[in-house]
């Protein structure tokens, strides 16, 4: 069961801006959460209203997002690196 995957325009724009190969690889797991969405994350957090935000470290970024499975997609709201 695939889920869409949605990306918040500043994501977008972080991988944009990425290396070659960095943002190839960050392609490949953004697609592969929308084939697993019920991967969990390294850690959650809570956004403002208080929803389970997943953290997925990846090498030196961290992908933030939560699975809405009602409507079948995945979606990413930070993309950042990790130490930050």
């Amino acid at each position: 069961m695939e889920y869409d995957v949605y990306l918040r325009r500043e994501v977008f724009e972080f991988l944009r801006r990425c290396r070659r190969d960095d943002r190839d690889q960050l392609l490949r797991l953004l697609d592969a959460l929308g084939r697993d969405p019920f991967r969990r994350g390294d850690f959650t957090e809570r956004d403002q209203s208080g929803r389970d935000i997943e953290v997925l470290i990846f090498r030196r970024y961290a992908i933030l997002y939560w699975a809405d499975h009602p409507v079948r997609e995945v979606k990413v709201t930070d993309l950042r690196y990790a130490d930050r």
